[in-house]
């Protein structure tokens, strides 16, 4: 609204000077924001100043309203795709919506009122910016990249520095970002000309080059126009700037790929990507130094550079696992003596015989515990919000040594694996103690041990010998001996106990893969088809085949990847899973009887 501020007469004219009042601003609000926003270094560092400055004063009606609309603006980030998220709880009983789309109107206009009002033009961008992003008015996207733009030489002025370089390099990204969004050719070339600007000042500037905004603001350049010759000399000057810094280096490489169409350049830069990463490699040490080596090996691989894929793996193979500066922890559970015998007697006192004593530790609950236990546990990690359950975390093959998976952070699955296994291994104890107990009161021979474990045609007697001659590699303290001897019979009765419940075990040959028999880790999925245990499948996945968090036993013992010494705890639950896996045998191989 425009208002008669003042009446002139002037050589018999009449004029009058007018002035713009903006409807909707409280004077107060409107110089108390100006005043906060004068040499602001960041807009969090605005928001704290208006959080502070609000609280002080107590502001009322609609004051309040407009400050509270202020404070909700500066709460508003950008996501990961480009757009803002609002995270403002609000001063009254609901919080504000995260979608600008959903702010109510009153505050749109209060935002859209103080955008064309206040001083500092990256906070009237961002006010602009957010009016563009609730109601999708045009006109105001054009100010927020005209704003973000202007305030570049603002942030350039500040004394410090370095904040003011990265509130410039903020203003340029979301300028660029929102003109190539809406086509707005010509702010886009002056946001284009902006940023070239800005590099060519970085990369001038030794002291205060600042890497990681060049990185940036390349990267958004590279993304627009890959193969603009003005961006590739630009990429071309800062890999030669930050030679020395390896990580950034590879990241200017690998953006000048992208507009390079020449294979043979592209082939060169490949190789001097490689060869940077190897370089960085050798001046690290432990496992650091093996993580490099592994990118290197994987980005030759990659590429198809055979002889750079060969050249990682053979210094990634050459470091020794005992320096990969590793932190081995050990937990110890005390176990009373008397506890376990008096476990023991309640499980194994009514049995008689050899066969009934296997038929009870086969009929006991899985060792890793129920399904609902571990999900609760799960749960509760994550009602916690453990550190660890945040940090990323990767697993690595010390007969590598080698990283057998990318680093993540663990899920649900993950603890609810973690319960199992911490389960299983208080277990094994149990466990040991009873065969023990089996094998002092009944001392079965293997002869008797072998008429026991056959159940043709699942478990034939030759196959039954070999598992008799495991428990009494066990019993006479021959632990590695039992372990090598009963892990391939593991995998043997289930394989035959799916065939003979009519589960296909076979795959045959397509194209260059060759027909073979399915291997344990898929016999083990197949478990449930036929009606066994869901516990025991869990049970026998984490003792046998899970490299991520289980034992792997199959894997580490018989291809020869354990380093540690082979005891009798984890042997006892081998043997405990091949008494259930021949319990089933012998189930569903006995004789049916016609009534």
């Amino acid at each position: 609204m425009l208002e008669e501020n003042q009446c002139a007469a002037e050589q018999d004219h009449l004029i009058l000077i007018l002035s713009e009042v903006h409807v909707g601003i409280d004077p107060s609000v409107l110089a108390a924001v100006n005043e906060e926003a004068a040499e602001f270094i960041s807009l969090q560092d605005l928001l704290q100043r208006w959080v502070r400055r609000v609280n002080a004063e107590r502001l009322r009606g609609q004051a309040a309203v407009e400050a509270d609309a202020l404070w909700a603006a500066l709460c508003f980030h950008r996501t990961e795709r480009g757009a803002l998220a609002g995270s403002y709880l609000g001063q009254g009983t609901d919080q504000w919506p995260a979608n600008p789309q959903q702010v109510t109107d009153v505050a749109v206009e209060i935002w859209a009122e103080y955008a064309d009002a206040v001083t500092h033009p990256m906070l009237a961008a961002r006010l602009h910016h957010l009016v563009w992003e609730a109601r999708r008015r045009f006109p105001h996207v054009r100010k927020a990249i005209q704003g973000y733009l202007e305030a570049v030489p603002r942030f350039l002025d500040l004394s410090d520095g370095a904040a003011g370089r990265s509130r410039v390099c903020d203003c340029l990204l979301f300028a660029h970002e929102l003109a190539v969004r809406l086509s707005v050719h010509d702010l886009e070339q002056q946001a284009r000309q902006a940023m070239t600007d800005f590099i060519r000042t970085l990369l001038d500037d030794p002291q205060n080059s600042a890497p990681g905004l060049v990185l940036e603001v390349m990267r958004s350049l590279v993304a627009r126009q890959p193969s603009d010759s003005t961006v590739r000399t630009l990429l071309g000057e800062a890999s030669r700037v930050h030679a020395g810094n390896t990580p950034i280096l590879i990241d200017l490489l690998q953006l000048r790929m992208a507009g390079e169409s020449d294979l043979e350049r592209r082939t060169a830069l490949q190789r001097q990507i490689i060869t940077a990463m190897l370089d960085e490699a050798e001046r690290l040490q432990g496992f650091v130094r093996v993580d490099r080596l592994n990118a290197a090996a994987v980005a030759a691989r990659n590429y198809g550079l055979e002889d750079l894929f060969d050249t990682a793996r053979l210094q990634m193979q050459a470091v020794d696992s005992d320096k990969l500066g590793l932190t081995s922890l050990r937990f110890e559970i005390p176990l009373q003596r008397a506890e376990l015998e008096g476990f023991t007697h309640s499980v194994l006192s009514r049995a008689q015989t050899p066969a009934e004593a296997f038929g009870v530790l086969a009929g006991l609950a899985a060792p890793t515990g129920t399904r609902e236990a571990s999900q609760d546990y799960a749960r509760t990690v994550a009602s916690e919000g453990l550190l660890s359950s945040l940090i990323p975390t990767v697993r690595i093959n010390p007969a590598g040594p080698v990283p057998v998976s990318d680093a993540r952070v663990q899920t649900a699955a993950d603890h609810e694996a973690q319960w199992h296994v911490t389960a299983m291994l208080i277990t094994s104890a149990y466990v040991h103690h009873l065969l023990e107990a089996i094998g002092d009161r009944f001392d079965p021979t293997t002869t008797q041990l072998t008429h026991l474990f056959t159940a043709r045609p699942v478990i034939p007697p030759l196959r039954a010998n070999k598992l008799a001659q495991a428990f009494r590699y066990y019993w006479s303290g021959e632990q590695d001996a039992a372990l090598a001897l009963a892990l391939p019979r593991i995998e043997g009765i289930l394989r035959e106990l799916l065939r003979h419940n009519h589960v296909p075990i076979v795959q045959p040959a397509q194209g260059d893969t060759r027909g073979r028999v399915t291997l344990l880790t898929t016999l083990i999925d197949r478990m449930t088809d036929v009606g066994m245990d869901a516990d025991w499948q869990v049970f026998l996945r984490l003792l046998l085949v899970d490299s991520d968090g289980g034992l792997n036993l199959r894997n580490s013992e018989l291809h020869d990847l354990s380093d540690s010494e082979t005891v009798p705890q984890t042997v006892a639950l081998v043997l405990l899973a091949a008494l259930y896996l021949t319990a089933q045998a012998q189930q569903a191989t006995a004789p049916t009887t016609r009534s």
